[in-house]
């Protein structure tokens, strides 16, 4: 007998195991709301709960009960078309209520009996069933057409129905585990009272709409059970009566059910016996009194033995006829066991054949994995080798360049200086701007140089006790007359007592130099640049370099540390290569520290970086 495929209510205010309140002191919805008004399912529908719990809640029996009545009604209205076309609506519906795609059903899938599912995804089951059927009374009618499985039938033959009633329990449990609990007030040979409420995991699965998952429960469940008389032992579907019903309010569901009695063999035995006793007892006493002439030896064979002789062969015919009904329900049962051995070959079958295509497919997936992994390889160190080479050729060409750089600017400085003679007002503005952007195009080739040495793991740290505020104020010194040839405020603000650090002085003081230097580029004449230190609790010591400049556009700060990046902001010229700031970055990475900039457009900019104290 199939599991329910709903549930019903649950004590109010009982408590949980872990001391909260249970579902039960919620606020309930009226039995016209259905769990179909919550837009999707809260619980995973089968497999595993997020603890690790099994979910077999409902049975694979029940659900495929569901799906194969749904298309037999739909394809006896509308065509068999039109009942498969509404397993795969069943389906889209479900799987639209479900979070995780992982967990999308198609119409194989439901038909497996093997499969156990939570109760709330068979609540939503069924009432799709309900919807797409266009029939109020499905579920009812499915429970009594499709609860009471072949094998259920076959397996109770031998049992009254009384008795099937009183192992109930047994058989509810068996597809509806541990989500319901069953139990039997009273049997007879023609009636019983038999009960069912819910656990409460199940309860809180269900939520406000209990009430309604309650009426879809006694709908089904009592109609599987009033169809027991009749499938198994054709003795008519059995009527019921509602004594309690948990979408009532009730603590349980309760029902009451009749059929007819069934005569018991024994009793026509004796019946039997007792007549053929009775009959030769009284053609005894009749010939005794008609022939008195008769022994009593006489008598007895001519009136006992022909009872006697009649007796024998009713009780042969009897176990005969107990004998061939015997033979068929072995038959019965034997076929049916060899049906269920072949579900249960083709789904080992199927089974098998799922772990040959996985194997394959992880097969494949593992020689492409290693196919990708070897051009990925292959790939990177054609890329090393483009790199080393980039580099290669960046260092020679700024060597190569720096050379004659050095020449021409001495050539102009000495021309500038009267070396030449004397030089009239515009030859003066020429050499002076030669000699402005000799000067850049020797920091844009020092800066060439310097980035291909820390690429390529050329550049070693000189680790000795650095002051910060030292360094700070050399590199302020030394950027000083650009600042004042602008109008700048520099400014400083360092504590009394500030730790030395471990660190390469040369190269912190060019990190100085290259953040307070793109401060100076950006900022408008009559700006404001301040440098402070700030000890933090981490044994790290936080340097800040902010100006009053034009600050740098969101879109662009994730990109200001990256090689040859040119911020839009600010005037062409104070725009350089793109590198200073990729310079800035490795040295800091190189003294396990961090950097990073916070910006606002027209407000000014903030460079951050912390190095570790001594």
């Amino acid at each position: 007998m199939s599991g329910s495929v709903a549930t019903g209510s649950f004590p109010a205010k009982r408590e949980s195991a872990s001391g909260t309140p249970a579902s039960g002191s919620m606020k309930l919805l009226s039995k016209k709301h259905s769990i179909l008004e919550r837009p999707v399912m809260q619980f995973r529908p089968f497999g595993v709960t997020p603890d690790g719990r099994k979910i077999r809640d409902v049975s694979g029996i029940t659900i495929k009960a569901n799906v194969e009545y749904l298309e037999e009604v739909v394809g006896k209205k509308n065509g068999k078309a039109a009942g498969r076309q509404a397993i795969e609506r069943l389906c889209d519906s479900l799987n639209a209520r479900i979070r995780d795609p992982s967990y999308h059903v198609t119409p194989e899938f439901l038909q497996n009996i093997w499969h156990s599912y939570s109760y709330e995804f068979t609540i939503y089951l069924g009432e799709f069933c309900i919807l797409i059927s266009e029939d109020p009374n499905f579920q009812f009618e499915m429970g009594k057409h499709k609860f009471i499985s072949p094998v259920i039938q076959t397996l109770g033959r031998p049992f009254s129905v009384a008795q099937i009633f009183e192992l109930f329990p047994r058989f509810g449990e068996k597809f509806a585990k541990d989500s319901l609990r069953f139990s039997v007030r009273n049997v007879t040979n023609g009636s019983a009272v038999l009960g069912m409420t819910l656990t409460e995991h199940v309860a809180q699965q269900f939520g406000p709409y209990r009430n309604r998952c309650a009426y879809v429960i006694c709908q089904a469940s009592k109609a599987g059970l009033l169809a027991v008389p009749q499938l198994v032992h054709h003795l008519g579907f059995a009527s019921v009566r509602d004594l309690r019903c948990m979408a009532d309010g009730d603590e349980s569901c309760e029902w009451e059910f009749h059929w007819p009695a069934q005569p018991l063999p024994e009793t026509r035995g004796w019946v039997v016996t007792g007549t053929v006793v009775c009959v030769s007892t009284m053609a005894f006493v009749y010939v005794r009194s008609t022939y008195p002439g008769l022994s009593w030896l006489e008598a007895s064979l001519r009136t006992l033995i022909p009872g006697l002789a009649s007796w024998f062969i009713w009780n042969w015919y009897r176990l005969k006829k107990k004998v061939e009904e015997r033979e068929a329900l072995l038959k019965e049962q034997v076929d049916s066991v060899d049906a269920r051995h072949e579900e249960l070959r083709e789904a080992y079958l199927e089974q098998e054949r799922t772990v040959v295509e996985l194997r394959t497919l992880n097969a494949d997936l593992e020689n492409r994995i290693m196919e990708r992994t070897r051009s990925l390889a292959v790939a990177n160190e054609r890329l090393r080798e483009l790199d080393e080479r980039k580099s290669a050729f960046v260092s020679i060409a700024s060597h190569e360049i720096r050379t004659p750089l050095t020449s021409i600017k001495g050539f102009v400085e000495n021309m500038l200086n009267g070396v030449t003679g004397d030089l009239h007002e515009r030859q003066a503005l020429y050499l002076t701007r030669v000699k402005y952007n000799i000067d850049r195009l020797t920091r844009t080739l020092n800066d060439l140089l310097d980035l291909s040495r820390i690429e390529a793991g050329h550049v070693e740290l000189r680790l000795t006790d650095v002051s910060l505020t030292e360094v700070t104020a050399e590199a302020l010194d030394n950027l000083r007359p650009q600042a004042e040839g602008k109008s700048l405020v520099l400014e400083t603000r360092t504590p009394s007592q500030l730790s030395p650090i471990q660190g390469d002085r040369d190269k912190i003081l060019q990190i100085l130099t290259n953040l307070i230097h793109n401060a100076i580029k950006f900022t408008p004449s009559s700006g404001r640049i301040s440098i402070s230190l700030v000890p933090l609790p981490d044994s790290m010591i936080q340097v800040c370099v902010a100006d009053t400049g034009c600050g740098i556009a969101p879109e662009e700060v994730p990109n200001v540390f990256d090689r040859f990046y040119r911020s839009d902001s600010g005037t062409t010229e104070a725009r350089g290569a793109g590198l200073g700031l990729a310079i800035t970055k490795s040295l800091v990475d190189l003294h396990r520290g961090r950097i990073w900039v916070e910006s606002t457009i027209g407000s000014g900019t903030r460079f951050f970086f912390t190095l570790p104290a001594g």
